[in-house]
């Protein structure tokens, strides 16, 4: 397949929603560099393209488009004007389609698989200065780093009753995250700017965690030992179930959302609880009884799959996902806009193609470097 049918296959399959993520960013690599000074088509030419874009598109009944509309509808546009120039220039004998790459010297990259691993003793190892293999032994357990971003205990010798309990720490940075399997089996998702408290070995009579920030936790079943989550405000019990807590200390709420099993909901001032079903979430926030709702699921677990995935998100709530994620600080020059975002975007990509997307919004956005801070400035058009 030549070039420009190639660009126009994957095209078509980033409208119609069946890229892959590995397609899905190279049509968006196509987009960043597209030589916007070379020969553009004529403006006839270009409201014909427009027009197929517009007229592929779903349509979406709100009053502003959701993200992924917005993103197909502005990559499309480009690359419709991009298609054309590389036919007309590879039609013209000893002529070569430019493709200089748009200078973002203040772009920010994604996040990634970064964290620190804290160790009984208080050693610390940052695990992505690490190759994969053996990091460290600690208390019964070997310590094993793998690959795609994974630490796994492994037991090396026998826990008896007359062992202290020991106890491992992992931290995200704002732009890391870690899949962590414990040593009991139970997988960890640590999202950003996230800190896990775990005890890995000792005579324990529970398996209880600390949470900071937020995890997705798919825990193993044990009859005799309950699994416990404490986090802000709060305690999660559960025998073996599928969840995710969000208990960030900037957010107005801390948000526990199942997936399968049961849980119970324990708040840690008045020992108020509630018991959840799957697609249900309790809410607590300082000062107010803990609440139960339903929950929009593929939104919640969004994060663990690679996605920002916001539904009616009000703009704070969106920046400040953004900012743990590219490890930005946010500073809005008014009040933040009351306005809400519906939409998904792939969170590997770099934060100037999200930004981009919230331009339709009527939000300005700007990267910017002061002294070294890389910031978000955001303001209503």
């Amino acid at each position: 397949m030549d070039a420009h049918k190639n660009m126009e296959h994957l095209l078509q399959k980033y409208l119609s929603g069946t890229c892959t993520p590995d397609e899905r960013l190279q049509v968006e690599h196509w987009y960043r560099q597209l030589d916007l000074q070379g020969g553009l088509p004529s403006r006839e030419q270009m409201e014909i393209d427009l027009a197929e874009v517009r007229n592929r598109l779903p349509i979406h009944k709100e009053r502003r488009p959701a993200f992924w509309y917005v993103a197909a509808a502005t990559v499309a546009a480009m690359l419709a004007v991009g298609v054309y120039m590389y036919r007309t220039s590879s039609e013209r004998p000893g002529t070569e389609m430019g493709m200089a790459a748009i200078s973002l010297p203040d772009d920010l990259a994604p996040g990634g698989n970064r964290a620190i691993l804290q160790l009984a003793d208080g050693r610390e190892i940052v695990l992505d200065e690490r190759t994969d293999g053996t990091v460290a032994k600690d208390g019964q357990h070997a310590i094993q780093k793998h690959a795609n971003g994974e630490l796994v205990y492994h037991r090396d010798g026998a826990t008896t009753e007359a062992d202290k309990p020991v106890f491992n720490r992992l931290q995200t940075p704002r732009g890391g995250q870690y899949h962590l399997v414990l040593p009991d089996g139970t997988h960890v998702w640590l999202n950003a700017a996230s800190t896990l408290t775990y005890a890995i070995s000792g005579a324990v009579q529970e398996r209880l965690v600390q949470l900071d920030g937020e995890a997705y936790f798919e825990v193993a079943r044990d009859p005799n030992r309950p699994f416990r989550v404490a986090s802000r405000g709060q305690v999660v019990e559960v025998l073996g179930t599928h969840f995710n807590v969000n208990s960030y200390s900037d957010e107005p709420l801390v948000r526990t959302t199942l997936v399968e099993g049961v849980v119970k909901v324990i708040g840690s001032a008045d020992q108020q609880s509630v018991v959840l079903s799957p697609g249900e979430q309790a809410r607590w926030t300082e000062g107010k009884p803990l609440s139960i709702g339903k929950a929009d699921i593929a939104q919640v677990v969004a994060w663990k799959d690679g996605k920002f995935n916001f539904n009616n998100s009000d703009v704070a709530t969106v920046m400040r996902e953004l900012s743990r994620w590219y490890d930005v600080d946010i500073v809005f020059e008014d009040e933040p806009p009351r306005i809400t975002l519906s939409g998904e975007v792939y969170r590997n990509t770099n934060a100037s193609n999200v930004l981009d997307i919230l331009a339709f919004y009527d939000l300005d956005c700007r990267i910017v470097n002061q002294q070294g801070i890389k910031k978000i400035i955001v303001r209503k058009k």
